[in-house]
């Protein structure tokens, strides 16, 4: 038998224990591994929650300090619909 052959053949072996070791070791943390959601569902509603509430209310704030926003709001209403359509064209032409 030629080296090459004795080692095309050494190397088929362990690759065939590699994947079995893998297999083994997926099954073993497969349950352990779930996604944070299922393990504490209440907790990661109650962050999103304050994370997208957080947000909202840092930007009213910040737009309200802006003296042209008070004056004119529906000038600001229009530049968010605007913002709106803008982001919702760029989405469809790049998805």
């Amino acid at each position: 038998m030629s080296k090459q052959k004795k080692s095309s053949e050494v190397l088929e072996m362990l690759e065939e224990k590699t994947q079995k070791i893998g297999s083994g070791v997926e099954a073993i943390v497969e349950p352990v591994r779930r996604s944070v959601f299922e393990r504490f569902p209440v907790l990661f509603l109650m962050l999103v929650t304050f994370g997208v509430t957080a947000t909202f209310l840092g930007l009213e704030q910040f737009l309200l300090r802006i003296a042209f926003f008070m004056d004119h709001p529906l000038r600001l209403l229009s530049l968010g619909v605007l913002t709106l359509l803008l982001t919702g064209t760029l989405y469809k032409k790049l998805g």
